[in-house]
């Protein structure tokens, strides 16, 4: 009986502590006709809670607040299963086809006042400390086999349609102070990626611009130029509290960018030539799109190979002309000095080299040299027009020899001869 007296006095107690609670809270907690709560505020709840204002019919809960709204802390020891330790879980189900979102974040100003002042971040996330190479400020995973990206980023639209699966997917221009690192691709152009807007030609001095310059001949007119970054600029001080926010410490490319001399082509020149590979950024510097400059140097290559070929095939006539075969193109062959390859080689005792002098050179000679540069023989050459010579190899030993024309003090050829036992 005393133990039923003593149980019964404790709830009683506890009872009383309630109402008593209940009592001095009234002012700031109050539940309302309508079945919604408010704390600290005289306004009529519409959100299911309401803390400092009134909310809207579609919130459960409503907070508002001049200091930090929500503070949520998680610590020691988590009973939740798994490997997961979460301070918050979020989960929104599909049931229709409107957007979903699991966090909507807006940060600015009311209105869109601009304010220009003061630091907004929409979402910011910190992490560090745990396993190494396992530490993720923001991190985003696409699942299903649907086209999307696990971060996506664009500039004044909400609605992106991303064509694949990425990793990121970015809607306008990307900037960073360090470096790219892996493969970068370019969209070719194929058919599949003009999508039948515009046929593909062959580059030619044709197709362009105006005027019939070889590609060769417009890329020998840039400039290349050197420079140096300039520092970035310290990190500003906010204007209302006089708080500076620390600048973000270098990275190792990026103290080596900072130390090195860069190399570039200049960008007003190459507008000049190629305006369509400038570009003007929002800075309204100017850029160049290095990549496809490389179909131009690909092109000017071939016109070279195209004028080293012609060359070598006019070249070639011309030696047929000397050796007697064809007349040649614009007058005669045996005003061209030329020297040819002895023959037989390789030789035993005795080879032949053939050789064209015109009438006005005064004096010429064949000089035999080893490999060492010494001259172990010289020839003095008294015919004009074409001619040959005979070379004993008498006291020379077994090896490689060059042999030289000279004509009036100026070398003409140098060719190889070998000497066998």
């Amino acid at each position: 009986m005393l133990i039923l007296k003593s149980v019964l006095m404790r709830k009683l107690i506890t009872l009383v502590s309630v109402v008593f609670a209940f009592t001095n809270m009234s002012a700031q907690l109050k539940v309302h006709s309508n079945g919604n709560v408010s704390i600290k505020t005289t306004e009529t709840p519409n959100a299911a809670l309401a803390i400092g204002g009134a909310g809207d019919a579609t919130q459960s809960l409503f907070v508002k607040s001049n200091n930090l709204p929500a503070y949520i802390e998680r610590d020691g020891v988590c009973t939740e299963s798994g490997v997961w330790n979460r301070a918050i879980l979020i989960r929104n189900f599909a049931s229709d086809t409107r957007m979903l979102m699991g966090v909507s974040s807006a940060v600015g100003t009311k209105n869109s006042l601009l304010l220009n002042k003061g630091r907004a971040f929409g979402v910011y996330g910190q992490a560090g400390f745990t396993t190494s190479g396992y530490n993720y400020a923001v991190y985003g995973n696409l699942t299903s086999t649907q086209n999307g990206a696990a971060v996506v980023g664009a500039l004044d639209n909400l609605d992106v349609k991303v064509p694949g699966r990425y990793a990121g997917y970015f809607q306008g221009d990307v900037r960073t102070t360090g470096n790219f690192y892996g493969t970068v691709l370019t969209p070719s152009a194929s058919r599949s990626a003009l999508m039948g807007r515009s046929a593909v030609m062959p580059l030619s001095a044709e197709s362009d611009g105006e005027n019939s310059m070889s590609v060769g001949e417009k890329l020998s007119r840039l400039t290349a130029v050197q420079y140096n970054l300039s520092e970035p600029q310290a990190a500003q001080a906010f204007a209302a509290s006089g708080d500076t926010v620390a600048a973000a410490p270098r990275s190792v490319t990026d103290v080596q960018a900072l130390e090195k001399t860069h190399y570039g082509l200049d960008a007003a020149v190459l507008k000049e030539v190629y305006p369509d590979l400038i570009y003007e950024s929002q800075e309204g510097d100017l850029c160049i799109n290095y990549t496809e400059m490389i179909p131009l140097l690909v092109q000017s290559v071939n016109e070279l190979r195209a004028q080293v070929v012609s060359l070598q095939g006019a070249q070639t006539y011309n030696v047929r002309a000397r050796n007697g075969n064809e007349t040649g193109i614009g007058g005669n062959a045996l005003d061209v000095t030329a020297l040819e390859q002895n023959d037989p080689n390789p030789f035993t005792q005795t080879t032949v080299v053939r050789y064209t002098l015109p009438e006005s050179v005064k004096s010429a000679f064949l000089y035999i040299y080893d490999l060492n540069g010494t001259q172990v023989d010289q020839k003095t050459l008294q015919s004009r027009g074409k001619s040959s010579v005979t070379l004993e190899a008498g006291s020379l030993a077994p090896g490689m020899y060059l042999y030289a024309l000279v004509a009036d003090g100026k070398v003409i050829d140098t060719k190889r001869m070998i000497i066998t036992q």
